[in-house]
Formats: structure tokens, sequence, C-alpha cells
């Protein structure tokens, strides 16, 4: 038996509170990020919150606590009853609905009208089910107009409204997640009942995968919501309010946080005075304080931050911004990461649950990321241009010569998108059109 001794080196990166707080704050949209400083204010008294919501907040909380005093008579009572009903009343989903419309501009009466059709038309799960077709012939319109309003229902929060079926809501929400597998939609769309099943074997085989990326594929179906509206309606309904807004003055761009919805907060110099004066609370002061200032510059930390990532997005995407969506052009996480110098997943923190104003509407900032097909000149056409290319071949073509998805997939080539015809077939189904031998013209 022989000892030995070894000496090696090892790269450890090890989080700090001050690099955690920074990350957990980073990652909230504004309305979680006002609920986070509430919290924290009530648990840290050097916390000093000024924001006359929370005002009415805490005096109703005093409020409901006076019930519970030793006087509990049915006059206190039936108050009680009231208050807990004034604080516990929510609004339906209609109207929340509703008034994510005016976010959407250049829609006309017609457009307004069928999508509030197709809203009032929406189950309890807000899934749709009804005949596009019948929509089209009410608003006398073509099911392609009804299609195309339909998907900018399918925008809308929360996330999967307006889907056809369970299919297709879990569609939307792997559409919708920048993180997903990249063999999601194919286990979804082809492979439901193999992955309910387990069938992870098959699965690697048929996908030329191994065990363990179908087994975290499938982990990752697992997790998605499958009724995931029954206990929705039963929560708060969380109203959009945009982290920043975009706004050109003069021939600038100009870049404004939205922090009026944002509570101020600071540090109290009246509980600093009182626990200084107290040799018994030296550590509590001392925790106290270091948690306030980890918060403070967290807060600020996450505006730079935020600000930078829009900084960027404005520099890479001024066609969108110029002209709106239909100028998208193909952005990744890791573009952005590269040009700000940060981690992937600081820029996935940061875009998450958070929403800009532009003068085209209010987006998620995470739809203002996505993927692209590699043209002929190197560079990338993104997603829904190439879809919106296919739209206006087969809007145009004769109804004596009806395009099939290779001679699409030729034309595109000819403009120099390099795609495959399985591709074209794909996105002419997500556009919910037909294949060449089932189209009919009147």
């Amino acid at each position: 038996m022989h000892n030995s001794l070894e000496v090696s080196q090892r790269l450890k990166m090890t989080l700090t509170p001050d690099l955690i707080q920074n990350f957990e704050v980073l990652q909230y949209s504004g309305a979680e990020l006002e609920r986070y400083i509430f919290e924290k204010a009530n648990d840290n008294p050097l916390i000093h919150v000024e924001d006359s919501k929370f005002q009415k907040s805490y005096k109703d909380v005093l409020e409901l606590a006076s019930f519970f005093s030793k006087d509990r008579g049915s006059v206190r009572m039936e108050k009680y009853d009231s208050l807990q009903t004034r604080l516990a009343q929510k609004e339906s989903i209609d109207p929340y609905l509703l008034e994510q419309i005016p976010l959407h501009q250049n829609l006309s009466k017609t457009d307004i009208s069928i999508l509030k059709y197709l809203i009032y038309s929406l189950d309890d799960r807000l899934f749709l089910d009804v005949d596009l077709d019948e929509v089209a012939e009410r608003f006398k319109t073509t099911n392609d107009h009804v299609g195309v309003i339909l998907e900018l229902l399918q925008t809308f929060e929360p996330v999967g409204v307006g889907a056809r079926s369970l299919i297709d809501f879990l569609l939307i929400q792997i559409d919708r997640d920048l993180t997903a597998p990249p063999l999601a939609v194919n286990f979804v769309k082809f492979d439901l009942e193999n992955a309910a099943t387990l069938s992870l074997k098959l699965l690697s085989k048929k996908y030329s995968i191994s065990i363990k990326e179908a087994q975290e594929t499938l982990n990752y179906i697992k997790g998605l919501n499958r009724v995931p509206f029954l206990g929705y309606m039963f929560n708060p309904v969380q109203y959009i309010m945009p982290d920043a807004e975009v706004i050109k003055s003069k021939e600038q761009w100009m870049i404004q946080l939205n922090q009026k919805y944002l509570p101020s907060v600071s540090i109290s110099k009246t509980y600093v005075d009182l626990l200084q004066s107290d040799p018994t609370c030296k550590e509590y002061y001392q925790d106290c304080l270091k948690d306030a200032l980890l918060l403070i510059q967290g807060i600020e930390q996450r505006d730079k931050t935020l600000y930078s990532l829009i900084r960027v997005v404005l520099e890479e995407q001024q066609g969108f911004f110029e002209k709106g969506m239909q100028e998208i052009k193909p952005m990744r996480l890791k573009d952005v990461s590269i040009i700000l110098g940060v981690h992937e997943s600081t820029i996935s923190r940061t875009i998450r649950g958070k929403y800009i104003r532009t003068p085209h509407g209010t987006y998620a900032l995470q739809s203002l990321f996505t993927k692209g097909l590699l043209n002929s000149s190197g560079k990338m056409d993104s997603v829904s241009y190439v879809k919106r290319r296919i739209k206006e071949l087969i809007n145009s073509e004769k109804p004596d010569n009806r395009l099939a998805d290779q001679e699409i997939t030729n034309i595109l080539g000819a403009e120099g998108i390099q795609i495959s015809r399985r591709t074209v077939s794909k996105y002419r189904e997500e556009l919910n059109i037909l294949s060449s031998s089932r189209r009919i013209y009147l």
C-alpha cells in the first residue's frame, strides 16, 4: 500500500449574500418587487417605505386586527365580515382581458369586435371552443382574419388564454418559454401518449437522444400546467404595469424606467436612533442595517441592469421600435449577454415577467427575443418574418395553381432564406393553413 500526496487547483465561485440578494431582486417584475419590499419592511424596522397604497393596506390590517380584541360582539363581527369581503373582492377575468385590448394599436372596429366576441366565448379554463368558420360568418370576414385575431388573443396574459385544446395550451407555454428543451414541441405534438407513459427508450431512440435528455424533456413537460385556470380565478388579478417605456422625442429615442408604481425605500432614522441607544440590540441593529442596505443596493442594481439591457435592445431592434412587430429581428439571450458582458442567466432574470411600452403597444420583454433562420447573406431572418412571407405567398397563389410546400421552400430559397420543406410545413400548420391539396377556393 503506497500513500501519495497530490496537489490540485480548483476554481470555485461562492455566492455572497450581496449576489444572492441582487439576483433575487433582479428577477422580480414591478408588482413582485413591490410585494417583496413590503415583506421586507414588515420584517425589518429600519426599512422605511413611502407609499400611499401601503399606508392604506396597513390601516386595513390594523382595523382587521382590532376585531380580535376582547370585545367580540355581533356588531364587531358584522363589521369584520364586511371588511373581509372588501379585502377579498376580486374582479372577473373578462374585464382583465378587455383592458389589454388598448395595448395593441392599429386594430379596426371589426378587429376589436371579433376580439371581444372571442373573449366572451372563452370557457371556464379560458380555452376557446368555438368554430372559427361560424365567427367568420357572423362578422362577414374570412377564416384567416379570425385566425389572426385569435393569434393576437393568445399573446394576452395569462399564458395560454384562447388555447383550442390541452395540446394547444401546452404548445403555447413551450413557445413562450425561451429555455424550453429543443424537443419539447415534438414530444407534445407527436408523442404525447409516449410521454404520458414515460416511454424513455422509445423516445430516445426515435429522436436519437440520450435517456437523460429524454428524461429532462419529460420532466419539463410534466411541470407545465394541465388545467391552468381553475385556480387562477380565485387569485387576485395581476395587471400589466410596464417596467419601462421607450419614446421618441425630436428624432431621439429615450428610455424611461417606470418607477412611479414602486414604493420609495430608505432607512428609518427614528429606528436607527432607537436601536443604537440600546446596547442589547447591537447585533440585531447590525443585521437589520445590512439587510436594508442590501435591499436598496439590489433595487439600484436592478434598475441599472434593466436600463442597460433595454438600451441594447433599442440598438439591436431599431426596426421594431420604428415600425412594429413586423420588423422584429432574431435576437438571442446569448447575443445580448455578450454585448453587456454578463452571464446569459442574468439576461434571463432581467427580462422575466417584465414589460416595455413602445409607440406600437406594450410587449413582454421576453417577446423581443426571437429565434431565426440563416439566410444566404449570413444574416438571420426572424421566424415571424418567414411565417409572414409564407402566408403572403399562399394568399397570392392562383386557385388553379396552388403552391405545395416544396414550391414554397424553393421560392424562399431563391430569396435567400435557407429552410427545409418540413419547416415550411410546420410553419404553415402553425398559421392554421391547410396543405395545397386541401385548400379550396370558391
